[in-house]
């Protein structure tokens, strides 16, 4: 085992004793308190709901933590989002999920955390005072240790001790391991509670894809009534008067300024249905699309795009439409001077990001970006903004990438 590992893991099972250690003592004290007060009066609710705030948070570091000295990620229980503060509460601590968080909180990790620790340190305590022996063992009382002289009793102590620390990692990644076992059987959603968070997505997702999909159906009107269809009337007027004059010069110009007003007509029908669907994209993929969008932007963007294949049709036209709103908002909200668009293939997922040094504090619920969200999380996609105050912005999203 590397020194790396052994540290990590070393770590990971100290933590897990502070960790447990803590959350024994926070929800014990909420729980003998808040339970009796909550069965004379409702005094003891909040104590309740504190207890099982912790315990999700807790599960929250838990997945952090594993995922930072372990390199093991897994998902865990994600808190209601729908109703008001107090229903989304009772609905969580009547759940399945939260009172598993709880035991975990309560019961798992103290037990397996502290006991772990225990051991683990006593591998390390030992193995450092046996093989010191040699350095303060002639000062131990008496003339023998065990029978022994000091020279083979420090031999002894030194060949314990090296033992003991060959033991030490090994017992440190076994602690680990049972730890994170145990916080995966409590905290990683079960199959049935997976398929019903998938659902709960997929309704929310199609309301607000339908919700999406009449904006942009009021979208395409507007733009196909103020712009090309105007621009339709005028070239039909302007013809009308043309056929009508029988002044041969006048007539020429009239021509001209048709043509003209046609010219114009085909370059915004042309930008609209770019807005539908570009045909750069179907044609060429989303390198050259993107690129295209780049380069169209008033502000300047360096383009990183690494794609050795293309992806679903859907996959890429809404990688296109969150890359082409993203560069809006860079243009018009985030006064930045630079930004910079990257794409690639993570394994089976379809990774975009655009970041800029503008002034940053974007939302997404005001960055014209929730409808793409839900086409995104219906595809079973993820989208995140970071946009911390004075330090630019940086939109990612992940998509699957099927052929």
């Amino acid at each position: 085992m590397n020194v790396r590992r052994m540290t990590e893991t070393t770590i990971y099972v100290a933590l897990s004793a502070a960790l447990g250690f803590v959350s024994f003592l926070v929800l014990s004290i909420s729980l003998v308190i808040g339970i009796p007060t909550l069965l004379v009066a409702l005094a003891g609710a909040p104590l309740i709901a504190l207890a099982f705030f912790t315990a999700h948070v807790l599960a929250r570091i838990e997945r952090r933590r594993a995922a930072a000295l372990l390199g093991i990620d897994f998902p865990t229980r994600a808190f209601p989002r729908e109703g008001s503060v107090p229903v989304r509460a009772v609905a969580w601590m009547s759940s399945r999920g939260a009172w598993m968080e709880m035991l975990y909180a309560l019961v798992a990790l103290p037990v397996v955390g502290i006991f772990g620790a225990g051991l683990v340190f006593w591998a390390w305590g030992a193995a450092i005072g046996l093989l010191s022996y040699p350095l303060w063992g002639w000062a131990t009382p008496g003339d023998d240790v065990f029978g022994l002289s000091y020279v083979p009793a420090a031999f002894l102590h030194v060949l314990l001790g090296m033992a003991a620390l060959g033991a030490a990692p090994w017992l440190a990644r076994g602690a680990a391991a049972v730890q994170l076992a145990m916080a995966r059987l409590l905290l990683e959603p079960g199959e049935r509670e997976r398929l019903t968070a998938r659902v709960d997505t997929l309704e929310e997702t199609r309301a607000g894809m339908v919700a999406a999909a009449d904006a942009e159906r009021r979208r395409i009107e507007r733009d196909l009534h103020d712009g090309a269809q105007q621009r339709l009337v005028a070239l039909a007027m302007t013809l009308g008067r043309a056929r009508a004059s029988e002044d041969p010069v006048h007539t020429q110009r009239l021509v001209a300024e048709a043509h003209g007003e046609a010219k114009e007509a085909l370059v915004e029908l042309r930008n609209l249905a770019r807005g539908i669907h570009p045909a750069v994209l179907t044609d060429r993929g989303l390198d050259a699309a993107v690129s295209a969008l780049a380069a169209r932007c008033p502000v300047p963007v360096a383009v990183d795009v690494d794609l050795p294949r293309r992806c679903s049709p859907g996959s890429e036209a809404i990688a296109y439409f969150f890359v082409a709103e993203a560069l809006t908002n860079v243009a018009k909200h985030a006064q930045a001077s630079r930004a910079w668009l990257s794409a690639e293939l993570q394994g089976d997922r379809l990774v975009v990001e655009v970041l800029d040094n503008g002034i940053g504090g974007a939302e997404l619920n005001g960055t014209g970006l929730v409808g793409l969200r839900d086409r995104v999380r219906a595809v079973d996609g993820e989208m995140t903004v970071v946009s911390p105050l004075g330090h630019g912005t940086n939109l990612r999203v992940e998509l699957p990438c099927e052929r």
